[in-house]
Formats: structure tokens, C-alpha cells, sequence
């Protein structure tokens, strides 16, 4: 038997890289992928997660209203799980986007003089399973 080549990445890896690189749209096709043969518990985890790259995409083409459309609707979603789900720092990632929309919604209203966005990363929530030594 032979190899075909390089083990498939991981799905929610790949969409976590590219997000990470600011390939928003990428991210968003990648992780819709995973979504779309889910079929358990993770399902509104990800979906959560593709609105708020497609939100972020519409940021990038200067849609305020999708991007706040989409950055909320995610954010209500990922909400409903744990702060560390999926390998995923959320509660770190929903406080970064909070704190981004702020600076959105006046844009919405009008030209305003908008500093560039710094983008939230997706960081690795913190691995469990090694216990502390006891007092």
C-alpha cells in the first residue's frame, strides 16, 4: 500500500490558522466544512465560530452592519459552551470581539476617524489532565 502524501489537517486547525493569518473568508470555508459533517454536541460551537469569520470578513470589505450582524449572532452562540471547548480559548476570543465591536458601532453611524483594527487570535485553551501536587 501506498501513501498518498501528507495526513489531512484537522479542519477546525486549519480554520484556527488561517483565522489567526486574517483569512477570515478561508477560515470560514474550512470550518464550514467541519460543520456540515458534525452532527453531535460542537455543531452551534461551529457554526458560532463561521458567523464570527464571516463577520470579520465583512469587516475587511467595509460591511459594518454584516459585520456586527455576524460578530453578535456567533457570539451568542459560542456563549452557550464552556469558556475552553474544542481545544479553543472562547471565553478569551468572545472578550477580544466585545471589546472590538465597541470600536465598530460608531463607524456604523458614520466616517469617523477609526484607528486600524487589530484582529483577536484563537488561542489553545489551556491544557487539563495533569494534576497539581497536593499541599
Amino acid at each position: 500500500m501506498t501513501e498518498e502524501g501528507p495526513p489531512a489537517a484537522d479542519p477546525i486547525d486549519e480554520g484556527v490558522r488561517l483565522f489567526n493569518e486574517g483569512h477570515f473568508f478561508e477560515a470560514h470555508e474550512v470550518l464550514e466544512e467541519a460543520w456540515h459533517v458534525e452532527r453531535g454536541e460542537p455543531r452551534l460551537f461551529l457554526q458560532g465560530l463561521i458567523q464570527i469569520c464571516a463577520g470579520f470578513h465583512h469587516f475587511q470589505n467595509g460591511n459594518l452592519r454584516g459585520a456586527t450582524a455576524l460578530l453578535s449572532r456567533g457570539t451568542e452562540k459560542m456563549e452557550r459552551y464552556p469558556g475552553e471547548y474544542l481545544g479553543i480559548d472562547a471565553s478569551r476570543l468572545l472578550a477580544d470581539i466585545r471589546a472590538l465591536q465597541g470600536g465598530i458601532q460608531p463607524g456604523i453611524a458614520g466616517p469617523s476617524d477609526a484607528r486600524p483594527v487589530e484582529f483577536p487570535h484563537i488561542r489553545s485553551a489551556p491544557r487539563r489532565g495533569i494534576s497539581e501536587p497536593s499541599a
